[in-house]
């Protein structure tokens, strides 16, 4: 029997297909430039894997500030109005909006829409890049992946690791669903599963390296039974303000796990049902609205000291920072309160809540810790969860939220 030959692609594709080989060159030349990409596997993985095909549609958006309903414009990268805007947003290395309110990924179409929530989306890629080099993926290591979205990150690790080694998990079945065929029609053998992360995927357990593609209040431990020995696991820490995340590693040595958290500069978004507080109904009162005013207080940590801005995420709940503000400006929504802070340490506060005291007072007793830019996650026995740093009155330690599930037996109930 002989075989249809295969369509002949348009000068149109072709030339779509040429723009994005380009755009791909100029991300990567980024990344580089940033001191992002260095492993040559990874490199030549992003060169090699087409945004364009697990992105072919992206919502951006077009109101002017935060009204409500918020106003978002779809854009369909086969459309030539919006080709070339969705081309470049696609390559910009921000996140790229996939969908809202869990729809068909198919049925999307083009134009103005309001209100709704973006349910899915691709990750910053310069913290996919960083996630991934921090794997230390190679290749034939088999490769659990939580919350995998429009499988880019799953894409660029199967290209590392090769065909069958990636398991990618997505909790929304039409993301899921779409994933799955895209990735499939970009020749990459990777199997995505329909379901929660936070249960990982037992049936191709064990696996040598497990990422979160979710940010997570405390380490899951049903996911990490699933590590290999000898394994990685990674995934970024929450607490209810997106402002300071931190990144949770965990090796497993002699059937013992180790784990820490750091820091980070960028986190993922949280997991499902998992809400942030957010700081953008003060943004246009701060500033306009008298406050008092504190001359000579301590000097602002600085942004590098990220050991603890992740400490008064934990230790001080509530709290926001708007990185867009030419000062230091902290805000705790719940609480109607502010503070905003100089480089020469002077202060304007506003609302009940002291904030910039709260703030000090954790500095302190960071520096008494000796200033620590990691901490040990300690896992107790009854399932309890603690970060600390240093000991006795220096020390510096807090607990995460139980883990779901976890018997309170002092309440007679779940906490």
């Amino acid at each position: 029997m002989s075989r249809s030959p295969s369509p002949v692609p348009s000068a149109a594709t072709m030339a779509v297909a040429q723009e994005a080989a380009q755009a791909r060159r100029t991300m990567v030349h980024r990344l580089e430039e940033q001191e992002v990409l260095s492993d040559p596997l990874l490199r030549e993985a992003l060169l090699s894997v087409r945004r364009e095909v697990l992105l072919p549609r992206a919502y951006v958006r077009r109101d002017a500030g935060y009204p409500e309903p918020v106003v978002r414009q779809l854009l369909d990268g086969a459309h030539p109005d919006d080709r070339q805007e969705w081309l470049e947003l696609i390559h910009s290395g921000v996140s790229v909006l996939a969908q809202r309110d869990g729809e068909a990924l198919e049925g999307q179409v083009r134009g103005r829409v309001e209100g709704g929530r973006i349910t899915s989306a691709a990750s910053v890629v310069s913290m996919t890049v960083q996630m991934l080099h921090d794997l230390e993926l190679r290749r034939g290591l088999s490769y659990l992946e939580l919350g995998a979205g429009p499988g880019y990150s799953a894409a660029v690790a199967a290209h590392v690791l090769g065909a069958g080694r990636v398991t990618a998990v997505e909790r929304d079945v039409n993301m899921a669903a779409a994933a799955a065929h895209r990735l499939a029609e970009l020749g990459l053998e990777v199997e995505v599963v329909a379901g929660d992360g936070l249960d990982g995927h037992r049936e191709r357990a064990p696996y040598e390296r497990i990422g979160f593609a979710f940010s997570v209040p405390y380490l899951p431990q049903r996911a990490v039974e699933q590590l290999a020995e000898g394994g990685l696991l990674l995934a970024h820490l929450t607490a209810d303000s997106p402002s300071w995340p931190g990144l949770i590693t965990v090796r497993k040595h002699g059937g013992r796990l180790e784990a820490t958290v750091r820091g980070s500069r960028l986190g993922h978004v949280p997991v499902h049902g998992y809400e942030w507080v957010s700081l953008h109904r003060h943004k246009r009162r701060i500033g306009a609205e008298p406050g008092r005013h504190r001359a000579r207080s301590v000097l602002p940590p600085p942004d590098a000291a990220r050991g603890f801005w992740l400490a008064l995420a934990h230790c001080v709940p509530g709290l926001v920072r708007d990185f867009s503000a030419e000062r230091l400006t902290l805000v705790a929504p719940r609480e109607d309160s502010w503070a905003v802070v100089g480089s020469d340490g002077d202060v304007e506060e506003a609302g009940s809540r002291p904030v910039w005291d709260e703030v000090c007072e954790v500095y302190a007793h960071w520096e008494r810790a000796g200033r620590p830019e990691q901490y040990r996650l300690e896992l107790a026995a009854d399932g309890r969860q603690y970060v600390t740093a240093g000991a006795g009155a220096g020390g510096l330690a807090w607990e995460l939220p139980a883990p779901a599930g976890l018997v309170d037996e002092s309440e007679g109930g779940t906490r």
